[in-house]
């Protein structure tokens, strides 16, 4: 039986690892589930699944504590998550944003297997990803794809990855357009129900330059091989170029359970218990090239990796920030961008050399980020 650990059990990836595990509860001893908040929905997932632990960053009501199934033992924060951690075989870290780091980093210094959802860790923690690449299997749609579609090829054979986008909510969209862009519409995502920062990383395709990022920390690749594609059905969610002149594409329906389930039970697979659709379903597939003058962020981040060192904490700070920003309508869409580039040039702090090092460096390019945005409010 699986000892498994779900970190950010409340969130989308989170709570669809669940609904897996629920499916298939004779697979899986649940060690713990942590979230932020002492909410209702982690209550009612204790109360249903009885993990051992169960962990929340904010203090709970004597109420809330009363309520939880006897068989589980309440941890509050750091600790909590220590011992989740200490207790798994594997762990879903789907905690999303910065805060999704320090799991990253705890799970992996103690040599556990890490089905990756957090983004901003793949992306941070370069050294270290690459240091345990055989304990991370990842869980975002792309690089789950890319992570199939490379066991099946020789480095030799590759010429180029691809990973595609949808384009979000402003494909279609002039740049003059988008320099009136609202928040609503920029959380209006196509495809994906996701979180706020997420969805406008989306809109801005800051996701997809991250993205190429984790790709070379997860799979040892260059910047130079790794292309991004618009596709707006968002259903081949990676594909592998070959010398020969061969394309493999990976192809299922947008839903998120698909790769988080290939994660849970790798290198094994399992009958897919949820709605399936046919591949007629899935047609017409089309593809698109991206338009780089309005979605610059892809050439930033692509910059960023090839600069190394402090730049890519400090994109991911900087982002953050004007993300925020712009989600309290301080500053327009077409800002975002521009703060975290006006960001980076200022920034002289040498390479991380430990986890301090990189939180100090995100943090630092965080205030500046909000620094900065005053120009733009």
């Amino acid at each position: 039986m699986r000892k498994l650990g779900v970190l950010g059990s409340t969130g989308s990836v989170g709570s669809q690892t669940l609904d897996i595990v629920r499916a298939y509860r004779e697979e899986f001893h649940l060690v713990g589930i942590v979230a932020k908040k002492a909410s209702e929905k982690l209550l009612k997932q204790a109360i249903e699944f009885k993990p051992h632990y169960v962990v929340s960053y904010e203090e709970p009501s004597k109420d809330w504590l009363n309520s939880l199934p006897k068989e589980t033992t309440y941890i509050k924060g750091q600790d909590g998550l220590i011992e989740v951690i200490s207790a798994s075989d594997f762990l879903m870290n789907a905690i999303s944003g910065i805060d999704g780091i320090i799991p990253t980093y705890e799970i992996l210094r103690r040599n556990k297997r890490l089905l990756a959802s957090n983004k901003e860790s793949i992306v941070c923690l370069g050294d270290l990803i690459r240091e345990k690449r055989d304990l991370v299997v990842p869980v975002d749609s792309e690089h789950n794809a890319l992570f199939q579609l490379l066991s099946f090829v020789s480095a030799e054979d590759l010429r180029k990855v691809y990973l595609t986008a949808s384009g979000g909510p402003f494909r279609e969209r002039s740049l003059q357009d988008l320099e009136k862009a609202t928040v609503d519409e920029a959380l209006n995502h196509p495809r994906w129900k996701m979180g706020a920062k997420i969805t406008v990383d989306s809109a801005t395709l800051m996701n997809k330059g991250m993205e190429i990022i984790e790709a070379i920390n997860l799979f040892d690749l260059s910047v130079d091989s790794i292309d991004v594609l618009i596709h707006p059905q968002s259903v081949v969610h990676g594909i592998v170029e070959l010398k020969d002149g061969s394309f493999l594409f990976h192809v299922s329906q947008t839903d998120m359970k698909i790769p988080i389930m290939h994660a849970l039970f790798y290198p094994d697979r399992k009958d897919y218990p949820f709605e399936r659709k046919s591949l007629l379903d899935l047609s017409p597939i089309s593809f698109e090239q991206v338009d780089r003058e309005k979605f610059r962020a892809l050439h930033l981040c692509k910059w960023s990796a090839q600069m190394g060192g402090a730049y890519i904490p400090a994109l991911v700070g900087a982002d953050q920030a004007a993300v925020e920003m712009f989600l309290e309508g301080h500053i327009k869409f077409l800002d975002i961008v521009r703060i975290v580039e006006d960001v980076l040039s200022m920034l002289s702090l040498p390479e991380p050399q430990n986890i301090e090092q990189v939180l100090n460096t995100i943090n630092w390019a965080y205030q500046k980020g909000k620094e900065v945005s005053l120009k733009y409010a």
